[in-house]
């Protein structure tokens, strides 16, 4: 084979995050570049499909609010029990965790303040000899920490949190066998499909606005350049046309006579059943990772008649959908912030209110 140019592209993936302590620094990397979180709020975001998907969820998990103690005001922001639950199902259906910030009084024997913090902002500290996080570190943002130096916090402890110890952070998620200091989202899986989604967006939204398609096999009959020139040209065709935002760009050239004219080919493009299946796919497998079984649950409907006509297939999937996926969700918020709102002398555990649809269809979710 002679020199003539022959490149593949190829297109990056998401990779599972890589925990990872880095030398020099207190604190565990959540990803690769340590911006992993901010990774899931942008496809959050930027994926309409996805982003109807975690409201659902999120809405379904608030229910009506927290039962009989959701007004009480818990700390000096004005801020009530409600309001911090709000914050925490949303933080909790987009990470697979949340986070809170504890004030303990100066005798050590009751919590008196309790703040959401956002769970993107907080990294782990590392383990100790006991295979226990003692500490965990907050920064506003993650990639310039230079400006944004990481504050540190104790991990909360009903024992040691006097003095420097008072302010501590409660970092809670689920048990996984994938990682003992930070939390995969139960979509996890979908990761790949959803910036997909987002992508197959963009693209769309340029060769709309571009009007033409850059689909196109190119040849310079006026000779071989050297490799840097080659090199140069190559990279200056794939920085024009590849990439979902570049879809549409217009292609134009330059020649001396018809004999030196370059030679474009345009390359048939997928026809538009290709983009139907695949926007098909796409749907199916972000909500399978949602373990939502009905897209009717997030206003999707591809043939029938009205909402009415579905109406007993939207109340099983929707019972299905709270006790799969709600009601553990509400379990594990509900047993955790119950701790905290114990140490704090409130001795009512939290309990959400059923929505409304949830009474329809004779679901009540657990305390």
């Amino acid at each position: 084979m002679n020199d003539n140019l022959i490149h593949i592209l190829n297109l990056e993936a998401i990779n599972l995050p890589v925990f990872k302590e880095v030398r020099g620094k207190d604190w565990v990397s959540f990803g690769e570049d340590n911006l992993f979180p901010k990774k899931l709020v942008e496809l959050l975001q930027s994926s309409a499909i996805h982003g109807t998907a975690i409201n659902a969820k999120y809405d379904a998990t608030i229910g009506e609010g927290v039962a009989e103690i959701g007004n009480l005001v818990i700390n000096t922001n004005g801020e009530t029990i409600n309001d911090i639950y709000d914050k925490i199902a949303l933080d909790y259906n987009t990470f697979g965790g949340y986070v809170l910030n504890t004030i303990w009084n100066r005798a050590g024997d009751k919590v008196v303040e309790m703040y959401h913090i956002p769970f993107a902002n907080v990294r782990s500290g590392k383990l100790n000899e006991d295979d226990k996080v003692t500490e965990y570190f907050y920064s506003n943002n993650w990639s310039n920490t230079r400006k944004y130096v990481p504050k540190r916090y104790s991990a909360y402890n009903s024992t040691d949190n006097k003095g420097d110890n008072a302010s501590q952070i409660f970092y809670h998620y689920d048990y996984s066998p994938a990682s003992d200091l930070y939390p995969l989202p139960d979509y996890v899986g979908a990761l790949n499909d959803i910036e997909l989604d987002v992508r197959i967006s963009k693209f769309h939204n340029a060769n709309i606005s571009n009007g033409m398609s850059p689909s196109i096999f190119i040849n310079l009959p006026n000779g071989e350049p050297s490799p840097d020139e080659k090199r140069k040209l190559y990279n200056d065709l794939v920085n024009s046309f590849t990439g979902e935002t570049n879809a549409g760009r217009i292609f134009l050239t330059f020649s001396e006579g018809n004999d030196l004219a370059p030679q474009v080919q345009t390359v048939p493009s997928a026809n538009d059943a290709y983009y139907v299946v695949l926007e098909q796919r796409i749907t199916s497998r972000i909500l399978t990772a949602h373990r939502i079984t009905s897209p009717l649950l997030v206003g999707i409907r591809d043939t029938g008649g009205g909402l009415g006509s579905n109406s007993e297939e939207i109340e099983v999937a929707y019972a299905h959908f709270i006790s799969t996926v709600i009601e553990p969700k509400q379990k594990s918020i509900n047993t955790s912030l119950s701790k905290i709102t114990r140490a704090m002398g409130i001795e009512t555990p939290v309990t959400i209110i059923p929505s409304k649809l949830d009474l329809i269809t004779n679901v009540t979710p657990n305390a």
